[in-house]
């Protein structure tokens, strides 16, 4: 075998270096792997989102009886007879709020009629009506509403309105027998009524 040329053995050496070099970043672009990009966040902003508030809810109470400001309210949904007498300006100096049940929850379209004290200790209204009420009070012939009046036995809305003139024309009744001076109502009406009316 014929001895390599000093030349040769430098021209064999480079050719080895060059190899491994090339199979070396050959072996390496192939190991080496970019890093992933990270997936853009998803934020979700709150002032952006579309929040609707639920809208209260409220229940209508006609408000009558011994009370400054006897009007239809509208009060918020589980509202109690003293929230609505509240609402009407609070009770006259002459209320019987004792017999009024403060407590008690309302229902829309209720009516709540606040009693009068009378010199009978009885009291004129129920403190709230209802359908289902079973609770039977007087009637105030000072005090009563049209529709108040329209509830005793004999009287309609002509006598009822009847009534209401005469207050406005003679002022409070002084006894209850003074009903008999009401247009319409004579002795055998007003027996039939003293037991329900009271001043």
């Amino acid at each position: 075998m014929e001895k390599l040329s000093k030349h040769q053995i430098i021209v064999l050496i480079m050719a080895v270096l060059a190899l491994g070099m090339g199979a070396g970043l050959f072996v390496g672009s192939r190991l080496y792997k970019s890093a992933p990009k990270p997936l853009p966040q998803i934020v979700d902003n709150p002032s952006t989102t579309d929040i609707v508030p639920a809208a209260p809810v409220s229940i209508n109470v006609y408000v009558t009886g011994a009370v400054l400001h006897a009007a239809v309210y509208a009060l918020p949904e589980g509202s109690i007879v003293r929230d609505a007498v509240a609402a009407a300006g609070g009770a006259t100096s002459d209320a019987d709020l004792i017999a009024v049940n403060l407590a008690a929850q309302l229902d829309d379209g209720e009516q709540v009629t606040v009693p009068v004290k009378s010199a009978d200790g009885a009291s004129t209204v129920v403190s709230s009506t209802s359908p289902s009420s079973s609770v039977h009070a007087r009637i105030s012939i000072n005090h009563g509403t049209l529709a108040d009046l329209d509830t005793l036995p004999g009287i309609g809305p002509a006598k009822a309105q009847a009534i209401l003139d005469y207050r406005a024309q003679h002022g409070l009744f002084k006894r209850l027998e003074d009903l008999q001076n009401v247009k319409g109502i004579g002795t055998k009406t007003y027996e039939d009524l003293k037991s329900l009316i009271t001043l």
